[in-house]
């Protein structure tokens, strides 16, 4: 996509477990729709993964839960081959 930049940067961040959801909701505000971005994190079993305006979170392990968060990461124009996190 040409509005990816070649060069990328990861920020690694932790927190105590009780701020997942407030992270969860400043990342999907800051983050920018139709740009093909998401965020993701883990907290103890699950796993939370943040598109611009929604999260998803689910227990790994979740087939069904990492599916709905890939299916949407899709629909909002996440390259598939970036929608391939480990469990």
């Amino acid at each position: 996509m040409s509005y990816q930049p070649g060069v990328w940067t990861l920020l690694d961040i932790e927190g105590p477990d009780d701020v997942a959801s407030d992270l969860a909701s400043a990342l999907a505000e800051a983050l920018i729709e139709g740009q093909g971005w998401y965020a993701d994190f883990r907290v103890s079993a699950d796993h939370v993964v943040i598109y611009p305006g929604r999260s998803f979170r689910y227990t790994i392990g979740d087939q069904a839960g990492r599916n709905e968060a890939v299916e949407y990461g899709r629909s909002v124009g996440v390259p598939a081959c970036q929608l391939d996190w480990g469990e």
